[in-house]
């Protein structure tokens, strides 16, 4: 697949060049076996400000550590709830008749590497969709093929994510050439220190995870589309797939149901006027319409019994991890879609909910919420575990639930908790913080050609992680960010492997 290729015009600004639905001028000829895509320009657009009560971005990192010692909840929730109002934000961009969010004009990792490599980013509308990084970083990746509840037959529990960087976070990003290996080598060995670490990002940068389903809307001749729908957490210690939720709910693309927060539960015999309750309109979630360079893009990573995308279907936005660098560890937050967002299960609450704001409108307030802005205790330190521990899960139904026993380290996945150690390694169990304060590069295995192994640091669930672990030493500290170890780029690292030995 090749797309059009345009001019990175300021790096510090992060401007494009002028474009249009044409052909643009100078751009190179693509292979007859080998399709050119033309769309509208996307300006990536900086995160907004907003009108919000209580909500300023970038908080003072004083203020953010202040409220997550004192346990003001209020506003915590107050924070996640404005940064989902701004990435949620129309911006008067349109791509194929569908409006854009702020988060989906921005950068991905491999167009952050066309820029640092070429001073030009391959992108003619939105960015593409592929599996997650993260369900194959460690342990067996999930099986995707299509869920039968009963005679229902869900479509695709398959899930497709976009990470993105912020304006800022990109130009940072480009800037250290985060992505090359070679430049991670460079980080490393200009470095004494012990326990290394590459330039943190300004206060001002935000990484997203936005995920997606698909809906097979161009060839089935359906309008409504049974999907899997979270009802909550399990006490069971063990991993929590969609495909064991056993609740559902249906979504129509006609714009039609009566959807009241209600789901329907396998092994039931629903009534007409039960199904109609669970079914959502289409315009209850974010979406948009596949086109033929997005369909190419999400076929090329899928499994083999996986459903298959054509121009015309429809993807839904169904979850999206956020964090942002205000302070050192920085703030997570999870949103994932819910039936009744008033009221929505663990990990969120009807208390988290009551916090979103009325800037905060359409399918966007369809969403839930969790937060994790501290591990085990909202007063500890970073190089000393507290005494008093208390688990803190935070996890993203989609994204985390799923992940079983070999996922996580089980050494450093638990809870000290008062008498006993509450373990943690599994995916209901998890802490967003506790997770990615082990994101690592090791360059010592960069020689290998292998990006499976060019981390060593496990994942974890809930626990405490201090900053100068032991686990850190002889690695290079990623600023939480395993969407660099996922995506480093090796181009001239053989040449730069061969130097070092001569």
């Amino acid at each position: 697949m090749k797309k059009i290729n345009y001019v990175w015009a300021c790096l510090l600004t992060l401007c494009l060049c002028s474009c249009d639905k044409n052909t643009k001028p100078g751009a190179q000829d693509a292979p007859d076996d080998e399709p050119t895509y033309e769309y509208t320009k996307v300006t990536p657009v900086p995160f907004p400000v907003l009108d919000i009560a209580g909500f300023s971005f970038p908080e003072d990192p004083n203020k953010l550590i202040d409220w997550v010692e004192k346990e003001q909840n209020d506003s915590i929730y107050i924070h996640g709830w404005g940064i989902w109002a701004g990435l949620t934000k129309l911006t008067g961009q349109v791509v194929e008749e569908d409006a854009m969010h702020v988060y989906e004009t921005w950068l991905t990792p491999p167009e952050m590497i066309s820029v640092i490599k070429t001073d030009s980013f391959l992108r003619s509308n939105r960015s593409n969709l592929k599996k997650p990084h993260q369900l194959t970083h460690f342990g067996q990746a999930p099986a995707f093929k299509a869920i039968k509840f009963q005679d229902t037959v869900v479509v695709n529990n398959a899930i497709k994510e976009s990470v993105a960087y912020d304006p800022t976070a990109a130009e940072h990003a480009i800037k250290n050439k985060l992505f090359m290996a070679t430049s991670l080598l460079d980080i490393y060995k200009q470095s004494d220190s012990l326990i290394k670490n590459i330039p943190p990002f300004p206060s001002t940068g935000i990484t997203i995870k936005p995920v997606y389903k698909l809906l097979k809307t161009s060839t089935s001749g359906l309008e409504v589309f049974p999907i899997a729908s979270w009802h909550g957490t399990t006490d069971d210690f063990t991993e929590f797939p969609e495909k064991d939720w056993k609740s559902y709910v249906y979504v129509n693309t006609a714009n039609e149901g009566m959807g009241n927060g209600s789901q329907l539960m396998v092994g039931d015999n629903p009534t007409p006027e039960q199904i109609d309750k669970a079914t959502y309109k289409l315009n209850d979630f974010i979406y948009y319409v596949l086109n033929e360079e997005d369909a190419e893009a999400y076929n090329k990573d899928i499994d083999k019994d996986e459903v298959k995308a054509v121009p015309g279907d429809t993807v839904i936005l169904v979850a999206m991890h956020v964090t942002t660098r205000e302070i050192e560890r920085w703030t997570w937050q999870t949103f994932w879609w819910a039936p009744d967002a008033d009221n929505p299960p663990l990990p969120s609450s009807s208390e988290i909910a009551s916090y979103r704001p009325d800037a905060l409108e359409g399918a966007a307030s369809h969403y839930a919420m969790s937060v994790a802005y501290y591990m085990v205790n909202p007063t500890e330190n970073k190089y000393t575990a507290p005494k008093e521990q208390r688990t803190n899960y935070a996890f993203n139904p989609y994204l985390e639930a799923g992940f079983g026993y070999s996922v996580f380290d089980d050494d450093l996945s638990y809870v000290e908790t008062p008498g006993e150690a509450t373990p943690t390694y599994v995916g209901v169990r998890t802490n967003c913080m506790s997770c990615h304060a082990m994101a690592t590069v090791n360059p010592a295995e960069f020689s290998m050609m292998d990006s499976s192994i060019f981390s060593v640091t496990p994942y974890v669930g809930n626990a405490y992680i201090g900053l100068n672990d032991s686990a850190f030493k002889h690695q290079l500290k990623i600023d939480f960010a395993w969407s660099v170890q996922g995506n480093i780029d090796t181009t001239g690292l053989a040449n730069y492997m061969k130097q070092m030995k001569q």
